[in-house]
């Protein structure tokens, strides 16, 4: 099959508009306030790479090919609109509101800065988003098994889950030696309470025939959390992981910006107390892609995890 089958209407719109981005990036001035050679080459690159991308996931992903224009439709819409209004006319004011080349160019610049600050967020989340699962996922089992144990711990949490974490963080900072331990705690408070809530309502989930049985074949406690009460709880194991990973980023993000002097929420921080808004665009750019990433990669776990499920 060529590639032209594979193109919709909103393909070839996709791929157009992209075109169109490229000669205005490349032929035509930014406003004076605007300007930045090296930025200006950054973005074409950067929009050759989405044209690539695009012909590359049709290629790859044919029967996903319209959903794939519709969501680079939207991508490369923002991008002529950002390059627009903001790169060649400065419609708004040039400081607050940086173009393409201004906000590339940092990426050329602090390249090195940034990615230390990527290394060590992702570093502190991982820490915190891994001890939550590896303790809230069994307490969430075996509370959601034993019903006296569940009765008398549902209302505690009830009343304690919804305190937002970054609330601890003044006495975080003054009892934990580190930011880093401070910060791994707060990931870890925020992350802990949907898991566990996820676990417990994954246990009442399954059908009690399947928990009767399982007793009746006379399987220890051992058996029954890891072959019966960890399977079928794990599709709302999920759902809460999910949520508690967005938890423990904006989680993350916050304490950088308090209280840090590294990472990707410091990052944004820093440049906007010295108002460089075009760092701070980059920055908010970053995280936008880790996030992307990150969720790609969940949601390929979660697929496989729960292959059993697809039909």
């Amino acid at each position: 099959m060529t590639l032209s089958l594979k193109l919709s209407a909103e393909g070839y719109v996709v791929i157009a508009i992209l075109i169109v981005t490229l000669l205005l990036a490349v032929a035509i001035p930014d406003a004076p306030s605007q300007v930045s050679p090296s930025g200006t080459t950054l973005f074409a690159g950067i929009i050759i790479f989405l044209l690539a991308a695009f012909v590359a996931s049709l290629l790859y992903h044919p029967k996903e090919g319209q959903a794939v224009s519709d969501i680079f439709l939207i991508i490369s819409l923002f991008v002529l609109s950002w390059e627009i209004a903001f790169g060649k006319l400065a419609l708004l004011d040039p400081m607050l509101f940086p173009g393409p080349a201004r906000v590339f160019a940092v990426f050329g610049n602090d390249y090195a800065l940034i990615l230390k600050g990527l290394v060590n967020s992702l570093g502190l989340l991982g820490a915190g988003y891994a001890l939550a699962l590896a303790t809230a996922i069994p307490i969430g089992l075996y509370l959601g098994w034993k019903k006296r144990l569940f009765n008398a711990a549902y209302p505690i949490a009830k009343a304690i889950s919804p305190i937002p974490p970054t609330a601890y963080l003044p006495y975080t900072i003054v009892l934990l030696p580190t930011f880093a331990s401070a910060s791994i705690f707060l990931i870890f408070i925020g992350a802990f309470w949907p898991i566990l809530i996820g676990a417990v309502y994954g246990v009442h989930s399954i059908d009690h025939r399947l928990i009767n049985s399982a007793r009746t074949l006379g399987l220890s406690e051992k058996d029954m959390v890891k072959k019966v009460l960890f399977p079928g709880a794990l599709p709302s194991i999920f759902s809460g992981a999910m949520i508690a990973f967005i938890l423990s980023f904006i989680t993350l993000t916050v304490a950088e910006m308090l209280a840090a002097t590294s990472g990707l929420g410091w990052y944004i921080q820093y440049n906007h107390d010295f108002a460089n808004y075009d760092k701070v665009v980059a920055g908010i750019i970053v995280v936008a892609l880790v996030v992307i990433v990150l969720m790609y990669f969940f949601d390929r776990i979660q697929n496989y995890c729960l292959r059993w499920q697809t039909p």
